[in-house]
Formats: C-alpha cells, structure tokens, sequence
C-alpha cells in the first residue's frame, strides 16, 4: 500500500517536471514579441546637433500687441476654441521632452504637461532653428496654427519666427 502511495506521488512529481520542461523547452522556440523598444526608428541627429549657427529668435516687448494678444499657456479652454485657425500663446518654457530616436521635441509651459499648452518641433525642422534648449526658464511667445492633438491645442514650430522671446 505504502510503495503504490510512493509510486505515485512519483510518477505525478515525474509527470510535472516533464510537462514544465516541454513548456520551457516551447517557450524558448518560440519567436520573440516585439516590445515599444524593439519597434522604434532609427536614430535621427539631435535638434543641438544639428541646429543652425546663424538663425536667431526675435524679441518682443511686453507692450507690444503680439505679446498682450497672445493666449496664457494655460488657458486650454480658449487654446481649444483656436484649433484649425491661426494664434499665438505666451508662457515660460518649464522643460522639454526630446524622443530618443531624435523625432521630435515637444517645449512644455508647465512641469505638467496637461495643465498647459505645448509647442511641438519636428526632426524635419530641426536644423532651421538655433538651439531651442537656449529657451528653457525664458518667457516666449510661440505663433502658429494651432492644431489637435489627442483632443488638445498645440502649435508645430516650422520656422524660427514662430517664437519670439520677450525682453
């Protein structure tokens, strides 16, 4: 009685390792998934790698209408009302998030993105600007159309003139 309990408990033990073996054995053949890592682009220069030596920003004053007509960077709501058509915004440029692969620099006018609006440079428009990383912790204002993106106003930087910083 005592050795068929043995034989099994032995035989289930054997019957488990074997199938847990099979398992690992299949995983290991089995083609990898793509991960967001493995399905990116390949890198692009930078925008200070490749930002022009020659291009300058403007300047406006504070008096001037560019600057007093220019929506608050957090004012969403008004942002909205402006998608499709020609506008401008002013704030101070908190941070930037650049994407690894250099497609992208989106300039943020809040430490949190979603409280402000965002001005975005693409990697094809990179070398017609000086380094906008100059522009952190300075108050600009950035001109353009504003567009959707995601359900939220933003302005994509095509040419230099579209930001002025205010003296």
């Amino acid at each position: 009685m005592r050795i068929i309990r043995i034989t099994t408990i032995f035989i289930a033990v054997v019957a488990i390792v074997g199938t847990l073996t099979k398992t690992a054995i299949h995983t290991a053949k089995a083609k990898p998934t793509l991960t967001a890592f493995q399905d990116r682009d390949p890198m692009k220069p930078l925008q200070h790698v490749v930002a022009s030596k020659t291009a300058k920003f403007e300047t406006v004053d504070k008096d001037d209408a560019a600057y007093k007509n220019a929506l608050d960077a957090h004012d969403l709501t008004g942002a909205q009302k402006l998608i499709g058509k020609e506008g401008s915004f002013r704030g101070t440029v908190s941070k930037f998030f650049e994407e690894r692969d250099g497609d992208l620099i989106v300039f943020y006018f809040d430490p949190s993105f979603r409280t402000a609006l965002t001005a975005v440079l693409r990697n094809a428009d990179f070398p017609k600007f000086p380094d906008v990383k100059a522009l952190a912790g300075k108050e600009i204002v950035v001109s353009g159309k504003f567009i959707d993106y995601h359900g939220k106003a933003q302005i994509q930087l095509t040419d230099p003139k579209q930001i002025r910083i205010v003296k």
